[in-house]
Order: C-alpha cells, then structure tokens, then sequence
C-alpha cells in the first residue's frame, strides 16, 4: 500500500486506511494526528511491554493518596469541628458540611469541561491543584482560635470560606485524575487499565485510612490554651498534598497526553444536539429516513463520531447517575448521621472506664471503612469477578453496581433499626443529646459499644466497593474518547445531587419533629426507590460497544477502538 494512504493510529492502538480517516472531520483527524505524534515514542514503548505498568502511573497513584489524605483528612472532621468551633447547631452543622460534599462533587463539571476542551487533563490538574493547596492553608490558619472569632461564636461565611476554596480545587481534580490515569493505557491494555481503575481505588483508600487515624488523634492535643487544635491537625493534610502535588508536576514527560478539543465540549454538545434537533423537526419524511437517526443532521457540522459520542454520553447518564443520586444520598450521611449515632455510643472499644477520657473518636472508627476496603475490592477484583467470569456467570458492572446499590440502602435501615436502642441507652445514662458531640468517644457505661456499627459499617463497605470502582469504570468506558472527562464528572456529579437531596430533606424531617430512627427508615425508602429505578434503566440500557453506531464514521471509529480490546 502506498505510505500516503495509510495513517499511524498507534494512539488507538492499530493502523487504519484513508477511507476510515476520511470520514472524520478535519478537527478530528488533527487531533488524532496530534495525540499519535504527541505520544509516539511512549506509545511505542507501551505496544512493547503492553502487560507493564506505565511509568507515568507511578506519579499519578501517589497524587491521588496524597489528595485523598488531604480531603478525609478534613471531610470526616467537619460535623465536629462546626459544632465545637463555630458553635453551629447539630442540624447547621450537618447541613454546612453536606454543602461541602454537595460543592465537592459538583465543581468536577467545570474540571471536566475546561480538560476535555481547553486545557488538557494535566494542566487542569496542576491548576485546581494550586486552589486546592490555598484553600487548605486558609482552613489551617483560620482554625487558630480566635483569629476569625471567638470560640463558639465564629462566622459561619469564615467558616466556610476555605472549605469552599478546597472544594473548587478538589472538583476540579477529581474527574482527571481517574480518567488521565486511563489515557495513560492503549485500547489494547484492557488487563493493565483494569488493574489501574482496582489501584486507584486502593489509592484513595489507603490515603483515607491514614489520614483518619492520624488527623483525630492531632485534633485531641491542646493547643493555644485549647483543649483541641484543629490547626495542628490540618496542618499535616496540608504538607502531605503538596508534596503530591510536587511529585505529580515531577512526572510530566512520562504522560501520554490526550489533547482538548480546542472547543467547550459542553457548548458544543449543546449546540449540535439543538443543531440537530432543529434540521430533524424542518426535514421532509425522506429526509428522516435517509439520516436514519435524528442526531445525524448535526453529522456534516459537527463529524459523525461527535455526534455519536453526544448520544453516548446522554445515554449513559439517565441509568446511572439519576438513580445513583440516591444511592449516594445515603452514603454521604455516614460522616453526619452515623457520626451523631457514635457520639451516643461507648468509644471505649479496646477497654478503658475513665469516663473523662475520649478513646476512639468517630473520625477513628470510620477507619473501618477504609480497612474494609482494602480488604474486599482486591478480592472481588482478583478472585469473585474472574470466578464469576469463568464459570459463565453474567456479574458485569451494571449488575455490581444493582449489587452495591441495594447493600447501601440496607445499612441505612440497619443503623435506622439501631437507632432508637442506642438513643435510650445513652438517655438512661444520665446525658444529654446536647452535649453528645463533647463526649465522643468517651467511656460510657451502659451505653452500647460502638462495635454495633461495624455491622451497617461492613454492609455499606461491601455495597461501596461494589459500585464505586466500578462505576468510575463503567463511565469511562461507556462514553466516547472526546468526553470520558466529562462522562466521569458526571458520575461524581450524583454525589453532588444525593447531597442535594439531603439538604432538601432535612429540614423537612426536622420541622416534623421526626426521631433517627423514623428519619433513618424513611431514607431508607427513598433509597429503595431509587434502587427499583436503576434496575428499571439498567434493564433496557445496551452498552456501548453492542449498541449499533448511527453513522458510518462513528461505526469505523468505534471499529476501530475495540478492534483490539474487550472491555
């Protein structure tokens, strides 16, 4: 064949004829173009070792504990520290800190978008990285006491400044980290991204669960004539991110770089699908049925693998990241609810009566998340999942995530079940509900040990590590190359709207004078429907790579990406 009608393709894993090229927009074959001569010489050194790790990968995991140690480091503190700090009541507090988790999992829509269109996943990075890392010096000074106001009378704005801060820079991470780690893997690497997406998770574990054995234990220490020194313990999150911050910069001419459409993807999605919509409503029934899907009038505009990608990515969104908003209503509760659950409970669980000494605060025990973790994704990733899969039996991610959906609802009506027990135990006890926060972790005796938790704690974990990893991967795979940023924002973006839920609810439930154990049970319901909602989507969604394409060039180009791969 002659050398001018053949195209290198190493970023997508083959060669491929003219024809195939010729049926992508010029923008189009530019930027593949420009992806293949920008990672020529790492793509080749991958095609030669496909089953070793990237060497980029080692900069990126590290970047990820350090950043995930940042923010649990601060996350699960925040109900305390509200309330003892700022003087916030319990409902103020939790629906302060939910705001944080609301704003946290939102702003990954703005990281996502300015990657995937402007500025490329690393810059991006680097960029909210350097928000992130003023955001937390400001939470570290602010929570010197009495710098912003006295004890217990702080302003909540001041408060709540530098945690908007942070959560700008941390949503502006989280969609591109995951999905820059998975450029970083050919098509063919099906084995090693697997792998990436499993360690990766592990990542962000491992971090949680150093940082949350360490950050309480720095909060007892007294500080400034205070009896705890939140300053002292957001200083060492602070130090430990910029030192991942450095050593993710450190690695840059590893990274095979997968560059931005040049366009906000987000308009432009916008603009075709209205594109489209309007040529499909003025067309003649010949017209109709010459384009075959209405999509295609956008296709001489926009390319025929956009507008494909478009239909994709709307696609995967009304199955996974309406119902999983609800999902994550639940989960998000567990640094609140279960948190004011423990707070009620005997943290003595390794012995002690002193009934003036704090043992294992709730940040602590929380911990048994993360070691749960650790324990089971290994697990379901290197012993369930191949099981399932070589004994034919059919437990591919949307059936995991059905799994873990229903396991999380589950624990909320464990602990809701609990509640009510705990809540009298404490009262017989002789305290308050008011000055709970003060006794976390106290000896208390006749209350019940906080040991009951680990059972709702082992079934979120289980329902957790079931549909988190893999509904990072389920996201990416499922969206076309130009919007797996995008497509990754989005799935954090449920976190955000299951907090979203919270803040609409909680009021309610306090206005009408609801117990936990009522509020818990109700949430639980909720839950459930949400649950029943995704098995409704999930039974007729068609994966992508079995969904017939609606034009030529995205049927060559999807060609193409899976020649070499099964996902």
């Amino acid at each position: 064949m002659d050398e001018k009608h053949e195209v290198s393709e190493v970023a997508l894993g083959q060669k491929t004829e003219t024809n195939a090229m010729d049926l992508l927009t010029d923008h189009e074959k530019e930027l593949l173009e420009l992806e293949a001569r920008l990672n020529s010489e790492l793509d080749a050194k991958l095609l030669a070792n496909p089953n070793k790790m990237p060497k980029a990968v080692w900069f990126i995991l590290p970047n990820e504990f350090g950043e995930r140690f940042c923010y649990y480091g601060v996350q699960p503190n925040l109900n305390k520290y509200f309330r003892l700090v700022s003087g916030m009541e319990e409902l103020d507090a939790k629906v302060y800190s939910t705001s944080f988790t609301m704003l946290a999992y939102f702003f990954p829509l703005i990281g996502a978008a300015l990657s995937d269109s402007f500025f490329g996943k690393w810059w991006t990075i680097i960029s909210f990285s350097a928000v992130y890392l003023v955001g937390m010096i400001l939470v570290t000074v602010f929570a010197i006491p009495n710098l912003i106001g006295p004890i217990g009378q702080v302003s909540h704005f001041l408060t709540f400044l530098p945690m908007l801060i942070i959560a700008i820079g941390t949503g502006g991470i989280k969609p591109c980290v995951s999905s820059h780690g998975g450029d970083q893997y050919l098509p063919s690497q099906e084995r090693g991204k697997d792998a990436f997406f499993n360690n990766f998770y592990i990542a962000i574990n491992f971090g949680g669960l150093l940082t949350q054995l360490i950050v309480p234990e720095l909060s007892k220490i007294h500080c400034y004539g205070q009896k705890s020194c939140y300053s002292g313990a957001f200083l060492l999150p602070t130090v430990v991110f910029m030192f991942a911050f450095a050593i993710f910069a450190a690695g840059h001419r590893f990274y095979r770089i997968v560059p931005p459409l040049g366009e906000f993807l987000p308009l432009k999605a916008i603009k075709a699908t209205f594109h489209a919509a309007s040529a499909y409503r003025n067309a003649s029934p010949a017209e109709r049925a010459a384009k075959g899907h209405w999509l295609n009038f956008a296709e001489e505009k926009y390319g025929g693998v956009f507008v494909e990608e478009c239909r994709d990515f709307g696609l995967v969104l009304v199955p996974v990241v309406i119902p999983f908003s609800f999902c994550w209503m639940l989960y998000n509760q567990n640094s609140n609810e279960w948190s004011n659950q423990y707070y009620l409970m005997n943290g003595a669980i390794f012995g002690g009566t002193d009934p003036n000494r704090s043992y294992v605060q709730s940040a602590q025990f929380s911990i048994i998340n993360t070691i749960f973790i650790l324990i089971l994704v290994p697990i379901l990733a290197h012993v369930i999942y191949p099981m399932c899969t070589r004994r034919g039996w059919n437990f591919g991610p949307q059936r995991r995530m059905a799994a873990g959906f229903f396991l999380i609802v589950l624990s909320f009506a464990i602990s809701a079940a609990l509640a009510p027990k705990v809540e009298q135990a404490y009262l017989d006890a002789g305290y308050t509900f008011k000055e709970a926060p003060e006794r976390d972790g106290f000896y208390c005796k006749g209350c019940y040990s906080a040991w009951w938790q680990t059972i709702q704690w082992f079934v979120l974990t289980l329902g957790e590590s079931l549909c988190s990893p893999t509904g990072v991967q389920f996201m990416y795979i499922e969206a076309g190359r130009q919007f797996r940023a995008v497509s990754t924002s989005f799935w954090l973006l449920s976190t955000s709207f299951g907090s979203i839920l919270i803040l609409i609810f909680e009021p309610v439930f306090a206005n009408a004078g609801m117990s936990s154990a009522t509020k818990g049970w109700t949430y639980s319901g909720i839950g459930l429907f949400g649950f029943l909602l995704f098995l409704l989507t999930s039974k007729f969604y068609t994966p992508r790579k079995d969904r017939p394409s609606i034009n030529e060039a995205a049927r060559r180009a999807k060609e193409l990406e899976y020649s070499l791969t099964q996902y």
